[in-house]
């Protein structure tokens, strides 16, 4: 195997691994990790296999992209750079390239995954309930304000409250129940949420999206 073809793995590696260090301060630090497990351990025992580690970087890589894109709302796009090092890591050395089946097929079947996915009809009775994903401006935030204004956000119906950073910004996840109690309403504890100190923008968002 080249310097430069297990250079670019190595780079994807490190690259995934300093995403999932930093994936793993937030609630979604479990996905970030086991999206990490899924590049590194199929390769590491490859690199003796020039031709199979080329096949493998290419699958991974394709495959992270699709995954990029189904996830894209929980910051798997996040790992598009270590995916385009594991492309470029398949093809860095002409006489280990994954061959032209495997370049013909790998993307074909990492769309179809992707629109299988897309496509499949919502199953309402097995998905999480929606929440409400709030940006805020660290300058206007106090977090004083923003715990006891929390009994506000319980009686609205909110059923757990958590604020973490992701990509440089401050965020506020706010969960809804199954079913609001009477009295309650979704657009009511989305005017409980507007009305928060620092709050810029809100979202609700399901299992596969924001809007």
């Amino acid at each position: 195997m080249s310097g430069v073809q297990w250079g670019c793995a190595l780079a994807a590696l490190v690259t995934a691994g300093v995403l999932t260090a930093l994936g793993l301060v937030t609630p979604l630090g479990g996905v970030f990790l086991g999206t990490a497990v899924a590049i590194a351990v199929p390769l590491l025992p490859l690199r003796d296999q020039p031709k199979a580690f080329a096949r493998a970087c290419l699958v991974i890589g394709v495959g992270l992209l699709g995954w990029a894109l189904v996830g894209a709302v929980i910051g798997m796009f996040l790992f598009v750079p270590t995916a385009l090092l594991l492309i470029g890591a398949a093809f860095a050395e002409p006489g280990n390239r994954p061959g032209r089946w495997w370049v013909a097929v790998t993307p074909v079947a990492v769309a179809a995954a992707v629109a299988a996915f897309y496509l499949q009809p919502p199953d309402a009775d097995n998905e999480p309930p929606p929440y409400f994903l709030a940006t805020l401006d660290s300058r206007g935030v106090q977090q004083a304000e923003l715990e006891r204004r929390t009994p506000d956000l319980r009686e609205r119906g909110a059923t757990r409250i958590e604020v973490y950073e992701r990509a440089g910004r401050l965020e506020l996840t706010v969960g809804m129940p199954d079913h609001f109690a009477p009295g309650q309403s979704q657009a009511q504890l989305g005017e409980e949420i507007r009305r928060l100190p620092g709050v810029v923008d809100v979202q609700v968002c399901n299992h596969h999206t924001c809007y």
